[in-house]
């Protein structure tokens, strides 16, 4: 269930070139990230970034226009393993989870991730 609803200010992040963007940041994020080219974003829902996962979730029409995929995961780790695509694939993607504890359940898999010629670019939030 969504903390909140971000519905109506998603249609913001169809502004384009020239266009005033007004909005909360994780709003701001939500477009930087669209507009950084990633195939994917994904996450694992818990403070400090609860509001990011339900704007993606509101914005996911709008993400579809634009081909990024988004999924909700099922824990740090699953959003962590996500970033593979990144490491084996020419593909930005982007994954989040909550603070310091959530790094911790994602160590597992962050560490399996280094690896080098790594030919896409992998973001965590």
């Amino acid at each position: 269930m969504a903390e909140r609803s971000f519905a109506r200010e998603v249609e913001d992040l169809k502004l384009g070139e020239g266009e005033i963007f007004r909005g909360e940041g994780i709003l701001a994020i939500t477009k930087a990230l669209l507009q950084s080219g990633v195939s994917y974003v994904g996450g694992y829902q818990g403070s400090p970034i609860s509001h990011l996962m339900d704007v993606l979730a509101d914005a996911k029409d709008v993400m579809e226009d634009l081909g990024v995929h988004f999924e909700t995961s099922a824990s740090e780790a699953a959003a962590a393993a996500m970033l593979s695509a990144s490491v084996m694939y020419p593909v930005r993607g982007a994954v989040t989870w909550k603070s310091t504890a959530g790094t911790n359940v994602a160590s597992d898999a962050l560490s399996n991730l280094s690896s080098g010629g790594v030919t896409g670019g992998a973001m965590i939030i």
